[in-house]
């Protein structure tokens, strides 16, 4: 992909009020789905140290 391609597309995502900007990925309810897996793995984390990392 051209570096034209990827400000062409960054640019219409503005537009579309997209937060990111994958200018490969044809499907966008591909991206809504990673963005589903991520808040499902990182919602309940915690503001504290992880016990595996304490000595």
């Amino acid at each position: 992909m051209s570096a034209a391609d990827v400000v062409t597309a960054a640019l219409r995502g503005l537009e579309l009020g997209e937060v990111v900007c994958a200018p490969g990925v044809e499907d966008p309810c591909l991206l809504a789905a990673v963005f589903q897996a991520d808040l499902a793995a990182f919602a309940g984390q915690s503001t504290e140290l992880a016990s595996r990392y304490r000595s």
